[in-house]
C-alpha cells in the first residue's frame, strides 16, 4: 500500500475515533443550545450517546434527557440531535431534534407537555401541549413553524367548557412566531406571540354575556371588550 494512502487511512481512523469521544457538551454548543434560552444542571456522554440533566428551556423544565447528534446531517453542515425523555406514569415524556443549519436555529417535530406554571399569570393557563412542532429562527426572526399546540385552562367560569383546552397550529407572521388557538365552539380564542428575543405576549377572548361574568372576570384581570371579555398579558421569557 502507498505510502500516502496509508497516512491518509491513519489520518481518517483518527479522526473517527475523536469524534467518537467528543463530548455531548460541545455538540450542545455547536447546535445553538448555549445561545438560547437553554440551561442545563450537568451534560455528559459523548456526543452520539450522551445524556442532559435537569435541563430547562427559559422557564420550562425539560427533566433529564437522552442526546444523540445525528450522523448524515454533519455532512450537509447541518447539527441535528435528538432529545428523548421516555414516558412514564404521570409524564408524557419528550421528543425532539434541535439544532443549527446555517445561521438558523431549529426545532423539529417536537412533541411533549410543557407545565405553564405561573408564566402566563394572570391569565389562567397551565398547560401547553406540543404534538410534532416544528420551528426555525434566523437572526431572531420565525423562518417557519407547523405542528399543533394545546393549551390548558385552569379556571371555572360560569358557562364555559373549556375541559378539552385551545387547539390550534404553529405558524409565523411578520418574523413572530405565533400560536392562534381556539376552542371547539371558536367562543374562546387565545393568541400567543413570541419574538426571537424572547418577549412574549397572550390574549385571551370569551365571546358572550353571560351575566356572572360581570363580577367575576373583572376580579380575575378580563375587561369588557366589544362581543365579550379579553385578558392580555405580556413579559420575557427568562434565560
Amino acid at each position: 500500500m502507498p505510502r500516502a494512502l496509508t497516512y491518509v487511512l491513519i489520518l481518517l481512523a483518527v479522526i473517527a475515533v475523536a469524534l467518537f469521544f467528543l463530548p455531548l457538551r460541545l455538540a450542545v454548543g455547536m447546535a445553538g443550545l448555549e445561545g438560547s434560552r437553554f440551561s442545563a444542571k450537568a451534560i455528559s456522554g459523548s456526543v452520539w450517546n450522551g445524556r442532559i440533566e435537569g435541563a430547562q428551556l427559559g422557564p420550562f423544565p425539560l427533566g433529564d434527557l437522552d442526546a444523540g447528534v445525528r450522523v448524515l446531517p454533519l455532512l450537509t453542515g447541518r447539527i441535528l440531535m435528538d432529545l428523548e425523555r421516555p414516558p412514564v406514569a404521570g409524564d408524557a415524556g419528550l421528543v425532539a431534534t434541535v439544532g443549527k443549519s446555517g445561521n438558523s436555529l431549529l426545532v423539529q417535530d417536537a412533541t411533549t407537555v410543557l407545565n405553564l406554571g405561573s408564566q402566563l399569570a394572570p391569565l389562567p393557563a397551565s398547560v401547553m401541549e406540543l404534538q410534532a412542532v416544528s420551528i426555525s429562527f434566523a437572526g431572531g426572526r420565525c423562518q417557519s413553524a407547523s405542528g399543533q399546540v394545546r393549551v390548558s385552562l385552569d379556571a371555572n367560569i360560569p358557562g364555559l367548557n373549556l375541559k378539552q383546552g385551545l387547539l390550534g397550529n404553529a405558524q409565523c407572521q411578520d418574523g413572530v412566531l405565533v400560536l392562534p388557538l381556539q376552542s371547539g365552539s371558536g367562543m374562546e380564542q387565545l393568541t400567543l406571540k413570541l419574538q426571537g428575543n424572547g418577549f412574549y405576549t397572550a390574549r385571551l377572548f370569551l365571546s358572550g354575556n353571560d351575566r356572572a361574568w360581570t363580577l367575576l372576570l373583572p376580579t380575575l384581570g378580563f375587561r369588557s371588550v366589544p362581543d365579550g371579555y379579553a385578558i392580555k398579558v405580556a413579559g420575557q421569557l427568562a434565560r
